[in-house]
């Protein structure tokens, strides 16, 4: 299954607002550290052309689907990244695929310049429908400053700047159902606000597979959350791999400065050949 979403964005006053966010970190007093950080097989840095992978094992209901928390997501049981994005014009894809038994969820979000700290626990004394502190149970698919994110927030409990995009291989929960009031989606969704980080979130979604592609994804500190999305399976192993390729038109420009400097060195090499003559 895919889906091809470009949200509307909002006006240049919202973009605005949320970077100023930032400064109101700052100044508020919170603990970090309400979640920890999975390692990558080979670092955290992605560069043009490169990919960074990372191999974790899953448990089957730990995005969604998990009846206890109102089908919201577990933070303690499912898996954290971060990583680095030093790509330019570039398009990153970020990919979870599973075993057998696991059916992924995952979210990916954007830091900015800062590495996502942590979060704070029970921040706001925030308590899903179900009865649970966050990060306990949090709302993985909605903007920042919805029910269950704040402990992760930019100048609430995190420095959290903007959600970008989801993608749900389970089933689907309508937002009457949930712990957050979030709506949960099959499929690949684009949830961002803005402009800010990416130009569009485009993705893909099997039984065992959630791919997002991330246009033009500037450089700077994301995190990835991934879980299992349905409860009746067993879950499994997965890998993660995140990679990053130039924009066509990129491609094209590269190629064609390539061709320019083949003809010029052939056009020098005849002309020293014919003055030696």
């Amino acid at each position: 299954m895919e889906t091809k979403s470009y949200h509307n964005k909002t006006n240049a006053l919202v973009s605005a607002a949320l970077l100023s966010a930032a400064a109101l970190a700052s100044s508020n007093v919170y603990a970090a550290g309400a979640v920890g950080f999975k390692g990558w097989s080979s670092g955290n840095i992605v560069t043009l052309g490169s990919t960074i992978s990372a191999n974790e094992s899953g448990l089957k209901s730990a995005y969604s689907d998990n009846p206890f928390l109102n089908y919201s997501a577990w933070a303690h049981t499912g898996d954290w990244w971060t990583f680095r994005n030093d790509a330019a014009f570039a398009d990153v894809t970020v990919t979870v695929s599973g075993d057998s038994g696991f059916s992924p969820g995952v979210t990916v979000w954007a830091s900015g310049a800062a590495k996502f700290d942590g979060g704070t626990t029970d921040f706001g004394s925030e308590i899903s429908l179900a009865g649970f502190g966050t990060p306990h149970s949090f709302n993985a698919t909605g903007v920042m400053g919805d029910a269950g994110t704040l402990w992760m927030a930019n100048g609430q409990g995190g420095n959290m700047i903007e959600t970008l995009g989801y993608a749900v291989s389970g089933p689907a929960h309508a937002a009457a159902t949930t712990g957050w009031g979030e709506t949960i989606l099959t499929g690949a969704h684009d949830v961002s606000l803005t402009n800010t980080f990416e130009n569009g979130v485009t993705g893909s979604t099997s039984t065992h597979l959630v791919s997002l592609t991330f246009n033009d994804l500037a450089a700077g500190w994301y995190t990835v959350y991934i879980g299992g999305t349905d409860h009746a399976t067993a879950g499994g192993a997965f890998e993660l791999t995140v990679s990053a390729v130039p924009e066509a038109d990129t491609w094209a420009m590269l190629l064609a400065g390539l061709g320019l400097v083949g003809w010029r060195m052939r056009k020098y090499h005849k002309d020293s050949l014919q003055a030696i003559a």
